[in-house]
């Protein structure tokens, strides 16, 4: 492998676990939110996030599978980039005015399964490096949609892995948890 490649990753697994938002040299990594909106996932800024992010794509795709089906938007060519501001979320299936749905995905085939986990993806419109994401998995079937429990930080910058996905990681799920 690319020694390069092998830094970067050292850098990202390392650095992510140390904070939630961080400058590396391939550009800011910094963790999201997720939300529940009208019963589909949102993926949204951080209340506390120091200025608005710029949102050139938006992705969301399965996680622990090879080639997933996924959902992508990318912004139009020649328009202004939605400026997504502390707090404001994009919801999984709707289109931003001035974007669409990227055909270099296979964006028609993600349908959100029960006990599973996804990866939600901002990227930036200016800088293509920057990044917020969140890791997130479906609790049980809700009207409407799912309940989604986001994996977090421990303060001693570990990962805190919800109930839903507990199986996976060695653990049993219990529904009746709140998925933390």
């Amino acid at each position: 492998m690319n020694m390069a490649y092998l830094i970067f990753m050292a850098l990202w697994v390392f650095g992510s676990m140390a904070s939630y938002v961080h400058a590396t040299s391939c550009g800011l990594m910094a963790d999201a939110n997720i939300e529940t909106i009208k019963g589909q996932p949102a993926i949204c800024l951080p209340v506390d996030a120091k200025e608005g992010f710029p949102v050139g794509w938006i992705s969301l795709a399965e996680s622990y599978v090879r080639n997933p089906g996924s959902w992508a938007v990318s912004l139009k060519e020649g328009v202004k980039p939605l400026i997504l501001k502390p707090g404001e979320c994009v919801v999984f299936g709707e289109i931003p005015r001035g974007y669409e749905l990227d055909r270099n995905v296979r964006s028609s085939l993600l349908t959100l399964e029960g006990n599973k986990t996804y990866v939600f993806r901002l990227s930036g419109a200016y800088k293509t490096r920057d990044a917020y994401a969140a890791v997130f998995c479906t609790g049980s079937k809700l009207k409407g949609g799912f309940e989604y429990h986001q994996y977090s930080r421990a303060a001693d910058g570990g990962q805190v892995i919800p109930a839903c996905d507990a199986q996976r990681n060695g653990g049993e799920y219990d529904p009746s948890t709140t998925g933390k």
